[in-house]
């Protein structure tokens, strides 16, 4: 498809999710969560689908099998300099959008370089520079054409010319009242009943040297 063709697409989208959204408003029937859920999906693909044919960065989701909660995941973040792992209340999306309590994930940031935690939250998220290319919240993501890593690299060759656009990925978890965002290899997530302040004591433990995961 054309820019042409892809920025129709995405208009389209948008006008059939503002409309849903406008007879729930006012008519406050009549329309399902899956039919919000599908029509927001529909939107956010098409704003990946057009980022990706202009080269330009944009947030596609990131499946480990569990997103977080949306009301309070009350997220931590565990971090030495050679490790890293979030912990926080889950939920899985369910194919008619509602989200399932699944219990406290343990999300393990392999080979993390960088991290950076806490502004914007979840309504201050649409001045994100990727909300519009992708992104959403109560979510876990990865950035395609990342300038971060760019940026990263850039910051590297004032002392090292030759140093290559790093080879890590940048991933974004966006949570109720915070985001994270990471530059790591790879995440890796369990989920378990125990409750968060067992969560924590475990990964603390992983991260120095006392136990493991």
């Amino acid at each position: 498809m054309t820019h042409t063709q892809l920025e129709a697409a995405l208009s389209s989208a948008e006008r059939r999710h503002a409309t849903l959204i406008e007879r729930i408003r006012y008519q406050g029937s009549g329309v399902t969560l899956q039919e919000i859920s599908l029509a927001s999906d529909a939107v956010l693909q098409a704003q990946r689908m057009l980022a990706a044919a202009r080269n330009e960065e944009h947030a596609v989701p990131f499946d480990i099998g569990f997103v977080p909660e949306a009301a309070a995941p009350s997220p931590s973040l565990l971090q030495s300099e050679s490790a890293a792992a979030l912990v926080f209340g889950a939920m899985e999306i369910l194919p008619d959008g509602i989200r399932k309590p699944v219990g406290c994930a343990t999300v393990e940031l392999e080979l993390c370089s960088v991290t950076k935690f806490g502004y914007p939250n979840d309504e201050a998220l649409s001045g994100h520079p990727l909300s519009g290319k992708g992104l959403e919240a109560y979510g876990i993501f990865e950035v395609i054409n990342s300038s971060w890593l760019e940026a990263l690299a850039n910051q590297n060759r004032v002392s090292f010319p030759n140093t290559p656009r790093s080879s890590q990925r940048h991933f974004i978890l966006t949570f109720h009242d915070s985001t994270f965002e990471c530059v790591a290899r790879s995440l890796r997530g369990t989920v378990t009943d125990e409750p968060a302040v067992e969560s924590c004591a475990r990964v603390f433990s992983r991260l120095f040297g006392t136990g493991s995961l």
